[in-house]
């Protein structure tokens, strides 16, 4: 299958990197605008059509509909802070046996549920990009927090560890 791997951060990745060294991993930066550009980049140095790639790392839950520690697969995504004229939702097929939810990106923390189970800031550029590039774009990410807590609370080591032991499976 040979996925790229994409994480916004080093934190996020550092788990995955080190189980699976072997593994095709690019930062790309934390929101949309960092994402949007490193997939140009890479879309531009070598052609993603085709390609999987799994966007990987932690997300915040709501209301507790998820676990904290828990991996999901994201199949729906909305950019939640347009104003509801010009909000697209995006939707993918199902890539894993994980449970499938439907996400918010945000560029602030704490914005309005809108429906969503977890919340996160670049997946919904993941989804458009996949679209007009012609690549295969998985979400996987895992619950580090209750959108809300202070970062104190978050567990993002258990969060990343977990995400880690379920991205080897996709290699």
């Amino acid at each position: 299958m040979n996925p790229i791997f994409l994480f916004p951060t080093e934190l996020e990745a550092r788990a995955f990197c080190d189980l699976c060294p072997e593994a095709e991993v690019v930062i790309s930066g934390v929101g949309m605008a960092e994402t949007a550009a490193t997939l140009a980049r890479i879309s531009v140095s070598k052609s993603l059509h085709g390609r999987v790639v799994i966007l990987a790392g932690i997300a915040g839950c709501y209301e507790q509909r998820c676990e904290v520690g828990e991996v999901v697969e994201v199949i729906s995504e909305v950019v939640s802070e347009l104003p509801e004229r010009f909000c697209k939702e995006y939707h993918v097929e199902m890539f894993t046996n994980l449970r499938g939810v439907s996400s918010n990106t945000v560029s602030r923390c704490n914005t309005d549920i809108c429906g969503a189970d977890v919340e996160n800031m670049e997946g919904a550029v993941l989804f458009a990009m996949a679209r007009e590039l012609g690549f295969r774009a998985v979400e996987i990410r895992a619950v580090s927090n209750v959108v809300g807590d202070e970062f104190a609370k978050w567990n993002i080591e258990l969060a990343t560890k977990n995400l880690a032991k379920t991205l080897i499976k996709y290699v």
